[in-house]
């Protein structure tokens, strides 16, 4: 049995960090160099489950002002998340392979996932999905690759993840898994293939 483990963002879920933040700024009527700089110091907490998405919208409220409401404000970071559907496929019919088990770990927050788990069905099909405010843990900590090598029932050295953040695979080797830093999907589907005949 052999693991393939992805993140999401501009892996399986395309996202655009400074769209978002331009669609929350002119939300707030602020600007985005100033919203960027605020919610920084919040990442952690939002990673981690530490904060919640209604207190983090009050916090952004009571600091910048405006009438948005929760739904609106929501709605703006969510707004340059889509399906990238070429992606999930491919994880999906890994997961359906009888020797090959597909798990996630995404550095994520609650606003964020809400969407996920509404527009990615797929993730039902995983057999380990891993949010890390749901688990207070972030990549590239070494808990959080070993918590989805203990769901998936695999040994590092069976497993292989995959991100865009060289940092993040860094975590992942450092722990003992096979790493994948992703650019594109052409080169990752023949690198995931080249390692699952391995």
């Amino acid at each position: 049995m052999k693991a393939v483990i992805f993140d999401l963002g501009n892996v399986l879920v395309e996202y655009d960090g400074p769209g978002m933040f331009t669609a929350v700024a002119n939300l707030l009527n602020v600007t985005r160099d100033a919203l960027i700089t605020y919610c920084r110091s919040y990442d952690a907490a939002l990673g981690t489950g530490q904060l919640n998405g209604p207190d983090f919208y009050r916090q952004v409220r009571d600091t910048f002002g405006g009438s948005a409401t929760y739904d609106t404000f929501a709605a703006a970071l969510c707004s340059t998340q889509q399906r990238n559907d070429v992606a999930l496929a491919f994880a999906r019919a890994l997961a359906a392979r009888p020797d090959v088990k597909v798990g996630i770990i995404s550095n994520t927050n609650e606003v964020h996932v809400a969407w996920l788990r509404a527009n990615l069905p797929e993730l039902n099909q995983f057999s380990s999905v891993i949010m890390s405010n749901e688990v207070g843990l972030l990549k590239p900590e070494a808990d959080i690759f070993e918590l989805s090598l203990a769901q998936l029932g695999v040994a590092p050295a069976q497993a292989l993840f995959v991100d865009d953040v060289a940092e993040n695979v860094a975590g992942a080797t450092a722990v003992g898994l096979a790493g994948l830093h992703h650019t594109d999907w052409p080169t990752t589907r023949h690198a995931v293939e080249s390692w699952l005949k391995s």
